[in-house]
């Protein structure tokens, strides 16, 4: 029993001596560097999000870009891509009266969310939005009704299983009814122009694209046939941005069978445009977090809490846990890495972006990681939930590359 005691003294005393150490080494920091206390803090680069558009512009021919500004909404990089893109993608009410009020005209835009609320419709449309994308009969009486004469674009299913953020369970129509789906919209004294599709969010095959696109090409052969006018293909995005481990496939190679697709299966004259969000603003912005506290967690893992987490805008990996930013601690060398858990402030266990990033072993207290490819639906998503703000958005100076 004596042994005993004397073991739990030890241990007292060795776990009073190791926070002490601790504490005296967040002190001697302090002294020196101080907290970082502007983070949580959002770094943008207008200029990339520009090259990134035109980049796309380039390699993709005969492709109109509307930019989904769902993925990123910030006024800055919207009113930066003006020049560069053809439009813009919007979702909502909101996001067409945002628009607006940086100088964006509605016949520039398009509301392909496929299911909307009616007075976003009747609203919208009012402010001279006329181009909407439909996938039920519900949302043709909305349109009809709320939208006389409208264009209207029908949206249909293709094959997403090998996209990260697949679409396919929740919105298109199986083709096998668009032309009924067409027919209807004429018949209730809408403008039908042509179809839409997504091959779903970060896809990671370029055969995606081909296979949807040559449904899309059969589709409207089908549709003319039905003697109803078919000129205006929306192919939607799910373009590949660059996260941690990388991608299977580039952008290079998605364009490549894009273009040979459009030649192969769409036919001549035909108004095509795209939407890409995350391919035009992930690399484009970067957040700074402070690790504000380290601990040596049951089963072996080290958990570093971070002053931002997913409910303050990195909530994607909660959604698709294989999605991984691209983190590195500011502060030190990686010169003996160490797979740690990184997680937010708040008080929710789900509030963790992942179990195995690689950091310095030494990553401490007061130490700032940079986590890139951030700027899509990032600050979107962001909330105030625990009391948490979300990160502060600031801009890297002209002509700045990461």
């Amino acid at each position: 029993m004596g042994y005993l005691l004397l073991g739990f003294y030890f241990m007292i005393c060795f776990d009073s001596l190791l926070y002490s150490s601790t504490k005296m080494k967040i002190k001697i920091r302090n002294n020196k560097v101080s907290f970082d206390t502007s983070t949580p803090k959002m770094l943008i680069n207008t200029a990339q999000a520009v090259d990134n558009a035109l980049q796309l512009k380039s390699l993709l021919k005969d492709v109109e870009i509307f930019y989904a500004v769902k993925s990123l909404i910030d006024p800055r990089v919207i009113e930066a891509l003006k020049p560069s893109v053809d439009g813009f993608d919007v979702a909502s009410l909101g996001e067409v009266t945002d628009l607006m009020k940086l100088g964006i005209k509605p016949d520039k835009m398009v509301f392909s969310n496929p299911v909307k609320i009616p007075d976003h419709i009747k609203r919208a449309y009012k402010l001279g939005v006329r181009y909407f994308a439909y996938d039920s009969l519900e949302e043709i009486s909305k349109l009809s009704q709320l939208a006389p004469g409208s264009s209207v674009y029908l949206r249909i299913l293709v094959p997403d299983q090998d996209s990260k953020f697949p679409l396919s369970s929740k919105f298109g129509v199986d083709p096998v009814h668009a032309v009924a789906y067409a027919s209807m919209a004429v018949e209730a004294g809408l403008n039908f122009r042509g179809i839409t599709f997504h091959v779903g969010s970060q896809s990671q095959t370029i055969v995606a694209w081909q296979h949807a696109l040559q449904l899309a090409g059969g589709t409207i052969e089908n549709i003319q046939k039905a003697d109803i006018e078919v000129n205006f293909l929306n192919i939607g995005g799910g373009f590949p941005a660059k996260y941690q481990n990388g991608d299977s496939i580039n952008i290079e190679e998605v364009a490549e069978v894009i273009n040979k697709s459009l030649d192969e299966y769409i036919p001549q004259g035909i108004r095509v445009i795209a939407e890409p969000g995350r391919y035009i603003s992930a690399d484009c912005a970067s957040i700074y977090t402070t690790v504000i506290g380290k601990e040596h967690r049951p089963g072996g893992s080290t958990w570093l809490y971070l002053d931002m987490g997913a409910f303050q805008g990195l909530i994607e990996p909660l959604e698709v846990p294989s999605l991984r930013y691209p983190v590195t601690n500011v502060d030190r060398e990686m010169n003996k890495p160490k797979h740690f858990v990184l997680t937010g402030p708040t008080c929710d266990a789900a509030d963790t972006l992942g179990h195995d990033y690689m950091l310095p072993d030494d990553t401490s207290i007061g130490d700032v990681l940079k986590i890139d490819a951030a700027g899509a639906y990032s600050i979107v998503y962001a909330s105030t939930f625990n009391g948490f703000r979300p990160p502060k958005i600031e801009y890297a100076k002209r002509g700045t590359k990461w």
